[in-house]
Formats: structure tokens, sequence, C-alpha cells
């Protein structure tokens, strides 16, 4: 599914795109990948813009770790069942095969969530 079909006014295909490349100056980056894509995105702030990282620390950017509270994750339900809520799922694995879906979680070419199935 495109972005742009969730909302975004833009899409890079970070696989033929340096971001840096395409994207102009923005106030604010939220980075939830890290790695080289946390290093790269100070490039694309405006002077005083501001860098957010779920993924991990870094000198250039604030962190923070998300803790979900029951009262998120049922209000998150309730949207996905109303059908406001479209979340994106990459694969479904069983329990049984935790190791394959954490290798596909670090993949490359991942689009959406993997998703562990603990119950049939």
């Amino acid at each position: 599914e495109d972005a742009r079909a969730l909302g975004a006014d833009e899409a890079i295909d970070y696989t033929r795109t340096r971001f840096e490349d395409a994207v102009e100056p923005v106030d604010l980056v939220f980075d939830t990948a890290g790695g080289d894509r946390l290093l790269r995105s100070p490039a694309v702030l405006k002077p005083g813009g501001r860098l957010v990282s779920v993924a991990e620390e870094s000198p250039d950017a604030t962190y923070f770790v998300v803790e979900p509270s029951r009262e998120q994750l049922v209000e998150l339900a309730r949207l996905a069942d109303a059908g406001e809520l479209r979340p994106l799922v990459d694969g479904v694995f069983a329990l049984a095969d935790a190791r394959a879906a954490f290798e596909r979680s670090l993949g490359s070419g991942k689009r959406g969530k993997v998703v562990l199935r603990v119950a049939d």
C-alpha cells in the first residue's frame, strides 16, 4: 500500500533514493528505524528543527521509550475493529516461529509490522 493512501504528502522509495537528496528541510524528523537513517536525518532539518527517535539513542536526537498502557491498547483495538485504523502487516508468524519473525523484522524490504500469533 502506498504511503500517500495513509495520508503522507510524499513517498520516497528508499531503495532507490536517499531521503536527504529528495526532502526539503523540515521542522521535525520522527525516526522509528535508527541506524544509518537516524545518522543521516539531521541533514534534512531546518535550523531549530528537532529530531526525535524511538529506535535508538543519538547525540543529535531526543530519544524516548514508548511504554504501552492497557487503555491505549484497548482504544487502538477499538479503532482497528471499527476500520478507522488500518495497520499494515508484513507477515504473521506462529509463536513457535519467533526466530523467523525476528529475522524478518530486521530484514530489508519489509512492508508493515511483523506479528506473532500467540493463540489460534
